[in-house]
């Protein structure tokens, strides 16, 4: 049958494999698997389960699951999760908890170990199995609804008590001119940023329409950069746009300034003082390349899968502050890099970026001084330039979507 002679040529291409399936198959998994001997040695592991923890495979493999584990007494319950297997020699369901990995990182898990129900221990023998999952984004999304309500609020809040209080200053009929002025521009300066929030929600439900024409790129870069230059010249961040070999290029005026702006504000908060912001256009598969680049704090892996969503700030709720525009740690309020998100599935480019989060500073409750020389932890601007960092990459298509 031909039935037969296909299972038996799949059998033969199997048997001339160097690598067994089984190994495999545990290698293209997306959960982490890891197995152990009775003595607690680590027999097997998958990639997965190295990356989900941070560690490389040969620093597993061999290794007693107990000593390697032992670094990091914040990861207590994630051994012990493992250890009473070997004390029960029992099935556990699935059970959450959070590790930490050696680069700082805090990653949530959810673990789940089986048994082979041996009489004696057989040095050898696999007779634990851990499997376990990558939860982070998933409970961080629990989080990022809890805080976006949290957001919104202090978004809407603010502006309208000053507006309020303001008002009611006015209609006490204060007679001093001087602090009337300072009253009326206090309420316009709420009102455009409550007129700030409406025009980027109105972008985000209705996107301009994509236009691209024949732009001198480079020059267009320069002007916008010079242009927005006056808005953080209270801070010393240095923006370089790179040599290029790109000049004219097809691309929307309108949208290419509108992410490029976003892109460096973006980049100017989240850079200390002293530190350098890198510009640069290429020719992308699809159109310009634009790539914006800053050595600051880095995004964490909790907040990298939300990084798009409105709302979202990478800061606790608690620890959160909405300062000047381009201020160091200004908080924003995320709806900017969410209209980008928007443009993005509208097809106008596609966006993407890396990020390390600073290892001086791991988790979003830790602070950077704000100054590259007031930093505890580095001795120079290089120092600072390696520790961290989030480079945005942006290709616009060169034809109009319909």
């Amino acid at each position: 049958m031909p039935a037969d002679t296909s299972y038996e040529t799949i059998r033969e291409q199997l048997a001339g494999m160097e690598e067994p399936i089984e190994k495999m198959i545990l290698g293209s998994m997306n959960e982490g698997v890891m197995t152990l001997e009775c003595s607690g040695v680590i027999h097997t592991i998958n990639r997965a389960a190295a990356r989900i923890l941070g560690l490389e495979e040969d620093e597993l493999l061999g290794k007693n699951f107990g000593v390697v584990f032992s670094y990091e007494p914040e990861n207590a319950h994630f051994r012990t999760i493992v250890e009473r297997v070997f004390d029960h020699k029992a099935h556990t369901n699935r059970k959450e908890t959070r590790f930490k990995r050696r680069d700082g990182q805090v990653v949530d898990l959810s673990v789940a170990t089986s048994s082979l129900l041996v009489d004696e221990c057989i040095p050898g023998l696999e007779s634990v199995v851990v499997v376990f999952r990558d939860i982070t984004a998933f409970k961080a999304l629990e989080r990022v609804r809890r805080r976006a309500v949290d957001h919104l609020s202090h978004e809407l809040k603010t502006p309208l008590s000053v507006i309020e209080g303001s008002i009611n200053g006015l209609l006490n009929h204060d007679s001093n001119p001087k602090a009337r002025t300072k009253t009326v521009e206090r309420i316009k300066r709420n009102l455009k940023r409550l007129r700030g929030i409406e025009r980027v929600v109105e972008e985000i439900l209705n996107p301009p329409p994509y236009e691209p024409r024949n732009v001198d790129i480079v020059d267009e870069t320069a002007r916008i950069l010079e242009e927005i230059a006056p808005q953080f010249a209270h801070r010393s961040v240095k923006v370089t746009l790179t040599p290029s070999e790109v000049e004219w290029t097809f691309v929307d005026p309108e949208v290419f300034s509108l992410v490029l702006q976003t892109l460096v504000k973006n980049a100017v908060e989240v850079t200390p003082d002293e530190g350098e912001i890198i510009v640069s256009l290429q020719n992308g598969e699809a159109g310009l390349l634009l790539q914006v680049e800053d050595r600051g704090v880095g995004i964490t892996v909790r907040d990298q899968e939300f990084l798009f969503d409105g709302f979202h700030h990478t800061q606790e709720t608690e620890e959160y502050s909405t300062r000047k525009p381009f201020d160091f740690n200004a908080g924003g309020k995320g709806l900017e890099l969410m209209r980008l998100k928007a443009l993005s599935e509208g097809g106008y480019f596609r966006i993407s970026f890396e990020s390390d989060r600073c290892h001086y500073i791991p988790t979003a409750l830790d602070h950077c001084p704000g100054r590259i020389s007031d930093c505890p932890h580095v001795t120079d601007v290089t120092g600072c330039q390696e520790s961290g960092g989030t480079t945005f990459s942006v290709e616009f298509h060169s034809t109009a979507k319909g």
